[in-house]
């Protein structure tokens, strides 16, 4: 388990590209119909799936905190997270806890996940272990990488929850965003695009 602070500011990994080029790892996201959309991954030029996910609730073209909009472009994996146990990823994993948040605040931890029992920060961001189960597993992304406040947090992958968006991040069936942690390591590319 990570414990205290995942960074989620900083810059690309040179070498995850240059992997990236051999591996051949995409995660697209596609045919934007409002906070619907089509993914399709895949791994070394295979098609694994080709899924329904839900993205924000204001679609995609996020500007800043708070719009409910997905981001466009390229996004980088930071790290694997869950509730649940680490499905066997290679890519880092984070036990989510009941102390570990998403940090959405004007402050040093900004666009961070935390565990505020060692860091001591009485966050009022996004209490993870409360969103089941929508952070039985997931991804962080390398979104506002330079963590500045308020151009938007936390745009994460993860599982679906019980609404028919989310606020940005993109949102899988269970069973896929397993195959995608199985499969994929630190040099995915995700892209999103109308």
């Amino acid at each position: 388990m990570l414990t205290a602070i995942l960074i989620i500011c900083g810059a690309g990994c040179q070498s995850c590209k240059d992997r990236n080029a051999e591996k051949g790892q995409l995660l697209e996201v596609y045919d934007v119909q409002g906070s619907a959309a089509k993914a399709r991954l895949t791994v070394d030029g295979k098609v694994l799936f080709v899924t329904d996910v839900i993205i924000g609730k204001n679609g995609i073209g996020k500007t800043g905190e708070g719009d409910a909009k997905t981001p466009t472009g390229t996004l980088r994996p930071l790290s694997a997270f869950g509730i649940k146990p680490n499905p066997g990823t290679k890519m880092p994993y984070i036990d989510i806890t009941p102390s570990t948040f998403a940090c959405d605040e004007d402050c040093e931890y900004y666009n961070r996940i935390i565990d505020t029992a060692v860091v001591h920060h009485p966050c009022h961001g996004e209490e993870m272990y409360s969103y089941q189960p929508h952070y039985n597993y997931g991804i962080a992304t390398d979104f506002n990488k330079e963590c500045v406040y308020p151009n938007g947090s936390a745009i994460f992958i993860h599982v679906k929850g019980p609404k028919p968006y989310t606020g940005g991040c993109i949102a899988f069936d269970e069973d896929k965003m397993v195959e995608i942690l199985l499969n994929c390591d630190m040099s995915l590319i995700i892209t999103v695009k109308e």
